[in-house]
């Protein structure tokens, strides 16, 4: 698949905006600070770090599955799981977070006949673990500011904005998703005659793919239990370095670091991740050089976990050829 023109220019901009940010707050902390911080990390801690994170990716591989299976195309186990993981490999070590999500299409589309049933899966998988997201955000947020005075931390307005846009967002999204295929009755066809077939197999997907009843339940209550895990991914980080701090904390860091590391000018959420835990922390008297050491460590236990990602491509497990077919070629994946 060849890159469009703007993407082209969004890479370079994205490194730019992390890396300064980045640079910025590791010179105000000291880099030296930092180090000493990072060699202090208890490595039992990082090992139940990991073991937490290996555990979230099984639980969003059982997800996308049972979404799957609600449409009949339900998968061997072990293959979405290292399908996933290399989606996981793309996500965090090239330099963009939906190149994960269009790996795991085309090895899906390629496998159940369908690119449209395949991203519509993906896209449901992960719009209700946005969801999930936004409203844990939103939860930690309200306890800020209603729950026990030694719970209260300070929200720049900013971040509360950037919060609630995002909830809204998702809410919008998700409605346009159930409702898909009825907006393409009724508008696709203002569209291009090029167009109408693919947008209407994707719409009826969508559709299709988004749970209803007691599965949208038992799907959004995995999706929360994934948000829980990665919140547990960084206390244990955070007992590594020897920091004590409150649950809630933990839960408004994770959360807000994913929701304003989705901005266009970060890169996998460098940047984003550190200055949300420099914000925090520092309200508990926490220093800045501890706090990006932190950051550090759970961004490590991220690329750590994705690496298995890699082995599954190393031996056979994925064939990424398609990725560089021409889109003539992959087109065909597109029809039910």
């Amino acid at each position: 698949m060849t890159n469009p023109v703007w993407q082209r220019f969004l890479t370079p901009l994205r490194c730019l905006g992390s890396g300064g940010l980045l640079g910025y707050l590791i010179w105000q902390a000291n880099p030296l600070q930092i180090w000493a911080a990072w060699q202090s990390a208890h490595l039992q801690w990082l090992g139940l770090a990991l073991l937490v994170q290996f555990v979230g990716i099984g639980v969003s591989s059982a997800k996308w599955n049972y979404l799957l299976a609600l449409r009949g195309q339900k998968q061997p186990y072990f293959w979405l799981l290292g399908v996933y993981l290399v989606g996981q490999f793309a996500n965090n070590f090239l330099p963009t977070t939906v190149g994960g999500d269009a790996v795991r299409a085309v090895q899906l589309g390629r496998k159940i006949g369908s690119f449209s049933q395949a991203s519509a899966s993906i896209f449901i998988e992960r719009l209700t673990g946005f969801l999930a997201l936004s409203l844990i955000a939103n939860l930690a947020l309200a306890l800020t500011y209603f729950g026990p005075s030694s719970d209260k931390l300070a929200t720049s307005p900013a971040l509360q904005i950037i919060t609630m846009g995002f909830t809204l967002l998702a809410i919008v999204v998700a409605g346009a998703s159930l409702s898909a295929a009825w907006i393409e009755q009724r508008f696709g066809q203002f569209l291009p005659v090029v167009l109408r077939h693919r947008v209407q197999s994707l719409a009826q997907a969508l559709t299709a793919y988004f749970p209803q009843g007691r599965s949208l339940l038992l799907t959004m209550t995995v999706s929360l239990f994934f948000q829980l895990i990665w919140v547990g991914v960084h206390v244990a980080c955070s007992l590594a370095l020897n920091v004590q701090a409150p649950l809630l904390l933990y839960a408004l860091m994770s959360s807000l670091t994913d929701i304003v590391g989705l901005a266009p000018i970060f890169l996998n959420n460098l940047g984003a991740r550190e200055m949300i835990f420099t914000l925090y922390l520092s309200q508990i008297g926490i220093p800045p050089a501890t706090a990006l050491a932190l950051s550090f460590l759970v961004f490590t236990i991220r690329l750590a976990a994705s690496t298995l990602g890699g082995g599954v491509i190393l031996f056979g497990g994925a064939d990424l050829r398609t990725l560089s077919a021409k889109p003539s070629e992959s087109s065909s994946l597109s029809s039910n």
